[in-house]
C-alpha cells in the first residue's frame, strides 16, 4: 500500500466519519501520504480509468442525489453550468418504481428500465420538463407528479382503485413512457449545454467535444445510447465507465487518489473532516 483515499463528502455523514477515521489511522501509523476525496469528482475521474480520455471535458453526472452539468477543466477544476431545481433523476426513477410497485432491491432504476423494454412510450402522454427555458438546469418534480396522475388515471380507466395494481403491460407502457421523456429532457438539455459550449469556444482558445456520463444512472443503457447519439450528431466523443463502476464503489475513490497523487496534491490526515 503506497497511498490511503478515502471519501470524505458529499454524502451520508455518519457513514462517511467512520470510513474518514479508518483511513486517518491507517495513513497516519504507517506514515503513508493521505487524499481526501469529493465524491462528486470520483465519479468524474471514473471516466479516465483505464480510457484515453483528457481533459477539458464536459461532464454529465446523473446519480440518486445529483443532476449536474459540469465543464471540467483539469483535476479539481470544475465549473456547474446546469443542475437540478428540485429532485435527481435516480430519485424520480425510484419514485415511479415505487408507484408501479416494483420490486426495488436491486434499485429502483434499474426495475424500471427493464420493464420498460416491454412497454410503448407512445401510450402515455407526458410533458417533457422545462422545454422553453433557456438554460442549461433540468427539473425531474414536475415529471413525477405528472407521472403519479397518468397512474390514476390509468387505474381509473381500468376500473381499479387506489390500493389495487395495474397489470404488466400497463405497468410497461408507462415506465416506458417516463423513460422516454426523462431520456429526451437529458438530450435537450445537453444540446443546450454543447450550443452553449460552442458559442464561448468562438472567442476562447479551449476546445471541448467530449462527453463524460458519470454516476449510477449512468449504467441506464437506454440513456447510454440516447446520449452517444446526441454526440455522434455533433462530432463529440463519447466516454462512460462500465456499468459496474457506475453505481458507487470503491475503484472510484481509490482512481481520485491516484488522480490526484499524480498530480502532486495530498492532505494532510490529522484534522481531516468530512462534509454532508
Amino acid at each position: 500500500v503506497d497511498a490511503v483515499a478515502v471519501t470524505v463528502g458529499p454524502g451520508l455523514e455518519i457513514c462517511l466519519r467512520v470510513g474518514c477515521e479508518a483511513a486517518k489511522s491507517i495513513a497516519v501509523s504507517h506514515g503513508l501520504p493521505f487524499v481526501g476525496v469529493h465524491h462528486l469528482e470520483a465519479h468524474i475521474l471514473m471516466a479516465r480509468l483505464g480510457s484515453e480520455l483528457e481533459f477539458p471535458f464536459l461532464a454529465l453526472l446523473v446519480s440518486g442525489g445529483h443532476c449536474q452539468l459540469l465543464k471540467c477543466d483539469a483535476i479539481g477544476s470544475y465549473s456547474v453550468i446546469g443542475g437540478t431545481l428540485d429532485d435527481s433523476l435516480g430519485e424520480a426513477y425510484d419514485k415511479v418504481a415505487r408507484m408501479l410497485n416494483l420490486p426495488v432491491g436491486g434499485g429502483g432504476g434499474p426495475a424500471v428500465e427493464k420493464l420498460a423494454l416491454r412497454g410503448d412510450p407512445s401510450v402515455v402522454k407526458l410533458p417533457i420538463p422545462m422545454q422553453h427555458r433557456k438554460d442549461c438546469d433540468f427539473s425531474f418534480a414536475g415529471l413525477k407528479n405528472a407521472f403519479r396522475m397518468a397512474v390514476v388515471k390509468m387505474k381509473e380507466i381500468r376500473g381499479l382503485g387506489e390500493d389495487e395494481d395495474l397489470d404488466e403491460q400497463d405497468k410497461a407502457d408507462l415506465a416506458a413512457s417516463f423513460q422516454a421523456v426523462a431520456i429526451k429532457h437529458l438530450e435537450q438539455r445537453l444540446k443546450r449545454a454543447i450550443a452553449g459550449i460552442k458559442d464561448d469556444e468562438c472567442d476562447s482558445e479551449s476546445s471541448i467535444n467530449k462527453l463524460v456520463v458519470v454516476g449510477g444512472v449512468a449504467a441506464n443503457k437506454a440513456i447510454r445510447a440516447s446520449l452517444e447519439a446526441v454526440c455522434q450528431e455533433h462530432d463529440w466523443s463519447f466516454f462512460v465507465p462500465p456499468p459496474r463502476l457506475c453505481t458507487d464503489n470503491g475503484v472510484m475513490a481509490a482512481w481520485a487518489g491516484v488522480e490526484k497523487l499524480k498530480c502532486g496534491v495530498s492532505d494532510v490526515a490529522e484534522g481531516q473532516e468530512v462534509f454532508a
